[in-house]
């Protein structure tokens, strides 16, 4: 099943909002385009708090999502998004169950 891992965190200032969108689009490009095990990569914004984001990656396994972590090429991928905003912590869900449009029930128990 898949990994879904959430970064939570908040924009030091509301005026590099544009900047902080910007480099993470970069980001996702390069790590979706060429890591191996990534998915998907979603910025989500609270719709209530303009400073607040969640990064949100699925991933094949978290295998996949710890050994991009641990490489070395990581920091660099990322480095550039974090004098925009503050990571204010992780949370790693895996898929228990997917349905998605013509699945019936006894079909999405096996995906």
């Amino acid at each position: 099943m898949a990994t879904h891992v959430l970064i939570f965190g908040r924009l030091h200032r509301l005026e590099d909002k544009a900047a902080f969108e910007a480099a993470f689009e970069q980001v996702s490009c390069t790590v979706v385009n060429n890591v191996e095990g990534i998915l998907r990569d979603e910025l989500i914004q609270d719709s209530s708090d303009p400073y607040a984001y969640i990064m949100l990656s699925e991933w094949q396994d978290k295998d996949a999502w710890a050994t991009w972590q641990q490489a070395p090429i990581h920091e660099a991928q990322v480095g550039g998004m974090q004098k925009y905003w503050k990571g204010q912590g992780v949370k790693i869900f895996t898929t228990a169950f997917c349905v998605e449009p013509g699945t019936n029930k006894e079909q999405y128990r096996t995906i």
